[in-house]
Order: C-alpha cells, then structure tokens, then sequence
C-alpha cells in the first residue's frame, strides 16, 4: 500500500489540514493516510486541547473521508522526552514492513530538513514530500533528500489564526466541539467587551469552575457558563431592544441593566453553538437569579458577585462557597440585599420570592 504520514498539533485542526490532506491522497494515489498528533510538550503554553479531545476533533473533521486513520504512536507514549519524527517512522516501519511511506511536510519544514535529527535515515526510510507553495524557493536541501512536490495554493490557516478569532477556518462541526467543550472560548468572547469586562469574564469562569469541583459538580460545564454570561453585556442598544422584542419579549419592561442574561444566552446558543440547557439556564440565573437555582447555577451567581477583581476582599465567602455553594448562595442573597439597600439601588422583584425560598426569613435580619 501506499500510505502517507501527516504530523501536527492539530490544536484544533483546521481547513488547511483538510485541504493538504485530500490533495496529497489525490496527487500521490494514497490507499491510506496517517494523522499524526504530536504529543503536547507539557510545558507548552498555548495548548489549549488534550490529547483526546485532539484526536475527536481530528476525526470530526475527516469523518468523511474513509482513507484517513489518526495514528496515536506519539501521543502514547508514557513519557515527556522529546519526540523526534525518526523515533515515529521506525515504529511505523515496524507495523507497515512491506508499505511505501510518504512523509508529507511544508515548504517552510522541508527547506530545513537538513537540520533535523538522523534527516538521512529518514530520507531513506520514506518519500519525503512537501507542499510546493508560493513564496518559497526550492533549495539544495530540498534535491539532497529527494523530496517529492505537490503543488497547492498559498493557505493563511493556521491555528494560531483560530485562536485569534477566526472561527471560519475550522470545520463548523468542529468548532461545534470546541464550544461545548471549552476550548479556545477566551480567544472568542475577548471579541465581545472590553479589556476590564474580558478579565471579570475569565476570573469568574475560572471560579465558577473551582466551586463546581469543590461541590461535586461538573466544572466544565460551570466554566463555559461563566465565560459566557457577560458575551452580551456590551451590546449596543438599538440590538438589545430589537433581540429582547423579537426573542424575550415578556423581559422588555425589565430594566435594561439585567437584559444581558437573557441576551447573553441568546449568543451562547448562536455564536457558540451551547446546547446544554444546564448552562444556557446557568448563564440566564447568573444576575437574578431565581426560585428554581441549580446548584450549577449557584456556582455561577456567586463567582460573578465575588470575583476577586471587584476590588474587596472577598475570601472568606470564596471559602464558603468552596465548602457548601448552597450556603455560599444564601448568603450572597443576603448581602447582596444589604448592599443594594446600603447603595440606594432599586432591586427587581423576582428577588424577594427567591429570598424567600432560599432564606426563608425577614429581610431585616
């Protein structure tokens, strides 16, 4: 058989691998095509992805395409040293004795592959191949290895690309499993506020997610919901009251200042792609909150009122939240009562029946 072998991050993949991919089995008449993630150096900072997540992002993207098969030799292996491409094409060599290997690179790679480790035995070992693209001009490196082209156009994907916001290219399913997973969401919701706003977001998901796991609930899933439960409060005006009309109507007489948690779920189902009704339910209670709060949505509430930016010391109620959200949140109703009371500020009336049932007890206690 004829097999070619594609490595990357693939954090996440994108368009660009897709495309080099389908071209080089059409060029060079693959019966198969090996996707092979690299394993993440552990002291890499702008990994986003694990390795599971990777490899199903991968699939999703290729689930069309029969002759493609992710490889996970590097990924597994146990320990953190450094993974050098010869290591991966002896172990290939092993599985596929009798099977022609085309290594497949970029120009960019390929120019200087006489710079990489035991670059001779690889040569030998496979077909080395590289993209011929625009703006690079075959080098004495290039005919010392042998190597093989296949002509392409220029691509600007990349995902250090997807990471500073354009969503477009990524395979929409994919980008689909990145949103409700997680992954990437504070390269995106930055594009929604303000600096200040952007901090408060990450601060309070990254609580929110601390109180979820300290409670015996799903932190991921407080994560998202609280990086997105301010996406809409920026949002110009004239778009709050056409959204609120259209999509929220029996909200509009609310005041405007609370419209985001209606809105903000708006644009976690739209731009995001959020399904999960626990976290669109998380991120529309996060400012009112109501008589029927999830402790998911506990969790929430609290990370926005006692995020540590707000400038107080808040810490000693992060701890009791730690060890009893639903305690954590009783009080919080409280205080947040004194201070409204204190600051003169009108308070909606869903909070009194919260208090309530939460409190059960005279709000001049």
């Amino acid at each position: 058989m004829k097999i070619g072998v594609f490595g990357g991050s693939f954090d996440p993949i994108h368009l660009g691998h897709t495309r080099i991919i389908n071209e080089a089995i059409i060029s060079l008449q693959l019966d198969k095509m090996l996707i092979v993630p690299t394993k993440h150096n552990p002291w890499k900072e702008d990994s986003v992805a694990n390795n599971q997540q990777r490899i199903e992002m991968i699939q999703i993207a290729l689930k069309d395409n029969p002759k493609c098969e992710v490889c996970t030799l590097e990924i597994d292996r146990k320990d953190n040293k450094k993974n050098y491409t010869i290591d991966t094409i002896k172990e290939l060599k092993k599985i596929y004795v009798n099977d022609q290997l085309y290594f497949i690179m970029g120009m960019d790679q390929a120019s200087q592959f006489d710079k990489w480790k035991d670059a001779k035995e690889i040569s030998k070992l496979v077909q080395l191949v590289a993209f011929d693209r625009k703006g690079y001009k075959k080098n004495d490196v290039l005919k010392q290895y042998h190597f093989a082209f296949i002509q392409t156009d220029s691509t600007s994907e990349s995902s250090t690309e997807f990471k500073a916001g354009h969503r477009e290219i990524v395979d929409k399913n994919v980008y689909t499993y990145a949103c409700q997973n997680g992954l990437y969401l504070e390269n995106f919701v930055s594009g929604y506020m303000s600096e200040k706003r952007f901090k408060h977001t990450c601060s309070v998901a990254k609580l929110a997610r601390e109180f979820a796991i300290s409670n015996g609930i799903d932190g991921k899933k407080a994560y998202i919901a609280g990086m997105l439960h301010d996406i809409a409060k920026e949002m110009d005006k004239e778009q709050e009251d056409a959204l609120m009309k259209e999509f929220f109507n029996a909200y509009i007489d609310k005041p405007r200042a609370i419209y985001h948690q209606w809105l903000s779920t708006y644009l976690a189902q739209k731009d995001f792609m959020i399904e999960d009704g626990e976290i669109l339910q998380a991120i529309r209670h996060h400012t009112t909150a109501s008589i029927n709060m999830s402790l998911l949505d506990m969790c929430v509430y609290c990370a926005d009122k006692l995020d540590p930016l707000r400038g107080y010391d808040s810490s000693k109620q992060i701890a009791l939240c730690k060890k009893n959200i639903l305690e954590g949140f009783k009080g919080e109703l409280k205080n947040f009562y004194k201070f409204s009371k204190k600051k003169n500020r009108p308070i909606d009336e869903c909070f009194f029946d919260v208090y309530q049932v939460y409190c059960k007890g005279d709000l001049n206690e």
